[in-house]
């Protein structure tokens, strides 16, 4: 009931307020109109007596009668016509230079003097002028024309008047039809009032606007309360609504994002995408001010036409969660590579004792060297930088393959391979970075100084450590939002100008025949997901390979040779 009571209450406020504007403006507009006419009324009236008293004085017939020196029957007659033709005329009197009246409307005073003493003007030569006087009748609004004679003297005056009374009746009239429009104006105010309450609360979908404002109120503090960040933007891109939390994400220092468009705030947006295709962007990973966010980007569609009227973006900040999250992943993978690496460690164990037993002494000490080259150490390291399992188990793998052939693999300290933040799919990454090591491990295996120093101490000896060029390949791997590097280095023969051209080929290959796959089948994944290659090597010096993928069309795979 209290809330009936509200919006009753509410709405007879509305109703009320447009009731009293309409009713203020109308009054304010009739008032001026009023004003206006009265004044005009007033200046038509001015000009009529005016223009008659003039009229008058310019007829012979008039002038002829004064210098006559007695009123004159055509004159008269001519006089009685004309005040008849102009009803807005009340009296007409014509004097001469001693105001002894020839003419007057009331024929009763003809022959009087004229004692007002408003004709001393004009008989003294002023210009035709107007007054306002009192008679026997009442008030007169009075205007004075001098008549001349035949020598250009004065010799009498006209006055054409009209009482004050006819004036008020007419100013009555104008009073009775503005108040008829003003009765009329606000029975129309009264019909839109109504009419227009009842389309707000159409159009108010049967709320009430108070209820309205509750609703808002109660939106918004929900809408501030929530952990992720909203924007709602408009066709174009400018952002209309953001709470509290997109505020802080996107404007630490405080300011407003209203107005502002969603690419300066974000430029990895898919707004053009979103607003034309009308399809959802979700969990799209993006870097913000040193939080990891995931954005949505939904299309909002009107309920009835369907068409896109603007976007709404999400906003999640999993800074902690993904730390969390990668605790937990990495542990895990720590267990299961620890558990494979348990597993390989009692195969050699097994390797070992068999050379033992069949005596071969030397073998079994060159078994266990090659062996210190994967610790349990580089194995948690390798885990805890690449987080993706596939990707980890293929380089372990690899780095217990190379270490048996007396080749250090390692990944480098500052690699972090995420698989969130992956670009590509995992299957490509596997074929990039398998094909790159097999090549790097072959190189190393096909001999060179580095053999010769392995040969001749062991495998400490050919280490960097020792001062031998060593067999080594460092792998990196860097994944970040939008972004993806692989590097693979080697300390082997590098590449021999003449084949450094070709070295994409199908078949190119310096390790003999039936050789020359594993670059072609790379060059044909970064041709595929528009990546970038580049090779830097010197003879003698050892290759790196650097693959960039952003994820961007349009790019080409130079082949850019260093």
């Amino acid at each position: 009931m209290t809330q009936a009571r509200a919006q009753t209450a509410l709405e007879r406020t509305l109703y009320h307020f447009f009731l009293f504007l309409s009713a203020f403006m109308i009054l304010l507009s009739l008032a001026s109109t009023l004003y206006f006419d009265i004044n005009r009324e007033r200046r038509d009236m001015d000009r009529v007596i005016s223009g008659a008293a003039a009229y008058i004085a310019s007829m012979p017939e008039v002038a002829a009668m004064l210098e006559d020196g007695y009123p004159g029957q055509e004159a008269a007659a001519h006089l009685d016509s004309l005040s008849a033709t102009i009803p807005d005329i009340s009296v007409i009197v014509i004097c001469d230079s001693r105001g002894l009246r020839f003419y007057h409307t009331d024929r009763l005073k003809t022959g009087e003097t004229f004692v007002d003493g408003d004709e001393a003007a004009i008989l003294a030569g002023s210009e035709p002028y107007i007054s306002t006087g009192y008679g026997t009748k009442g008030s007169q609004r009075r205007a004075f024309h001098a008549i001349q004679g035949g020598d250009g003297q004065i010799i009498g005056f006209v006055m054409a008047s009209v009482f004050t009374s006819a004036i008020s009746a007419r100013r009555h009239v104008i009073l009775l039809v503005h108040a008829a429009i003003f009765l009329f104006m606000i029975a129309v105010s009264i019909f839109l009032a109504g009419a227009s309450m009842r389309l707000l609360r159409k159009s108010l979908r049967g709320f009430d606007p108070e209820e309205l404002i509750r609703l808002y109120t109660r939106q918004d503090e929900v809408m501030n309360s929530i952990d992720e960040g909203l924007i709602a933007t408009d066709t174009h891109g400018r952002i209309l609504f953001s709470n509290q939390k997109a505020a802080e994400l996107f404007s630490p220092e405080g300011g407003s994002l209203s107005g502002r468009r969603i690419r300066d705030l974000y430029p990895g947006s898919r707004f053009d995408h979103v607003a034309s295709a009308g399809e959802a962007i979700l969990r799209r990973s993006w870097s913000l001010s040193g939080h990891t966010v995931l954005i949505d980007e939904i299309p909002v569609r009107d309920q009835e036409s369907r068409a896109v009227r603007g976007t709404l973006v999400v906003i999640a900040d999993r800074t902690e969660l993904m730390r969390l999250s990668d605790d937990l992943f990495g542990a895990r993978s720590m267990l299961d590579t620890l558990r494979a690496f348990n597993h390989e460690f009692l195969n050699k164990l097994h390797v070992i004792l068999g050379y033992l037993q069949t005596g071969e002494i030397s073998r079994a000490i060159d078994f266990i060297s090659n062996s210190t080259l994967v610790t349990s150490r580089s194995v948690r390291e390798t885990a805890d930088r690449i987080r993706e399992t596939r990707i980890c188990a293929l380089v372990i793998g690899k780095m217990m393959h190379a270490a048996e052939l007396g080749i250090r693999l390692s990944v480098a300290p500052d690699s972090s391979c995420l698989e969130r933040d992956l670009i590509l799919p995992v299957d490509a990454c596997i074929t990039i970075i398998g094909n790159l090591l097999e090549n790097a491990i072959e190189e190393l295996s096909a001999g060179g100084d580095g053999d010769a120093a392995a040969q001749a101490g062991g495998p400490e000896s050919a280490s960097p450590e020792n001062g031998g060029p060593g067999k080594e390949i460092i792998l990196g791997l860097y994944s970040q939002p939008g972004c993806f590097m692989i590097t693979c280095e080697d300390t082997g023969r590098g590449i021999a100008p003449g084949i450094l051209p070709h070295i994409y080929e199908k078949g190119v290959s310096s390790k003999g025949e039936n050789r020359g796959t594993g670059l072609f089948l790379i060059r044909q994944l970064v041709t595929q997901y528009h990546g970038d290659i580049t090779i830097d090597t010197e003879p003698g010096e050892g290759a790196c390979f650097t693959l960039a993928f952003t994820g961007k069309e349009g790019a080409d795979v130079p082949g850019n040779y260093h």
